[in-house]
């Protein structure tokens, strides 16, 4: 059992180049399982940004600028939670919510043992317990990113860790899909095949190059780095940028602007 804690540093001097930035530390949490996801959002329309915990056995969010906490999920299967999506889906300023579960990365096989993706449906009040409801999943489930498929609509991206049958990164590749939030979340939602030939992929990462109103995604793994993102018919397709395998990718800019990943 692992004891962690929540920290948020906040800077007190100006960014710029000349300036060295001092902050300070907060503690907002002390009583962490593991804390295996976080993200920034706005959790009830202030227009302030909270923080969402995904935590081993309980999904939690800490309200600006106070950090009360506010619990709005327990324990969602046998194992340990591992990853959460949040952003705004609907342009009422509230962060809608997904959680992949059931963590347990020795079974690439057994999808009622390993892996699980859960929706969350929020209360009105934005506390106490949201209606978990559940979706299809790949066994693996390790990550999750809400990705803007359009004006208004947005896609849930989720990415095993390996693929169905793995060993030693060897076997069937990786199904990542795209799942589609109907008007009522009880209904059936929409999923898409994205690819399935890469193999022990630990992560990826939304990205916005081409600026159509869409956003695209990076992922790494065995294979390198590859980019994913929609033909002009709304296919998904891909573009290989490295050969290397990878663990971790990310986007920025240089002070010339030119990208780099």
């Amino acid at each position: 059992f692992m004891k962690t804690s929540i920290c948020i540093l906040l800077a007190l001097a100006s960014m710029g180049l000349a300036v060295e930035p001092k902050f300070r530390t907060q503690e907002i949490d002390s009583k962490i399982g593991i804390g295996y996801g976080l993200q920034l959002a706005d959790m009830n329309g202030d227009k302030k940004t909270d923080i969402i915990l995904c935590d081993k056995d309980k999904v939690v969010w800490y309200e600006n600028p106070t950090w009360k906490k506010h619990q709005i999920s327990g324990h969602l299967t046998q194992r340990d939670h591992v990853c959460i999506a949040a952003r705004d889906l609907d342009g009422d300023g509230k962060a809608e919510l997904a959680v992949g579960a059931q963590w347990n990365i020795a079974e690439t096989s057994n999808q009622k043992t390993s892996g699980s993706i859960f929706y969350l449906n929020p209360t009105a009040n934005r506390i106490g317990d949201w209606a978990p409801i559940r979706l299809p999943h790949e066994p693996t489930t390790h990550r999750m990113h809400w990705i803007k498929s359009g004006k208004g609509k947005f896609d849930l991206i989720v990415k095993p860790l390996h693929g169905r049958g793995n060993k030693g990164g060897k076997g069937d590749g990786i199904k990542v899909y795209a799942y589609r939030m109907p008007k009522d979340p009880t209904d059936e939602w929409k999923r898409t095949l994205v690819s399935n030939f890469m193999h022990d992929s630990h992560n990826f990462h939304p990205i916005n190059w081409d600026r159509d109103g869409r956003e695209e995604f990076l992922q790494a793994g065995l294979e390198g780095v590859y980019w994913f993102g929609r033909d002009r018919n709304n296919k998904w397709k891909h573009m290989r940028f490295t050969q290397n395998y990878a663990g971790e990718v990310r986007d920025g800019r240089l002070p010339s602007g030119k990208r780099f990943i």
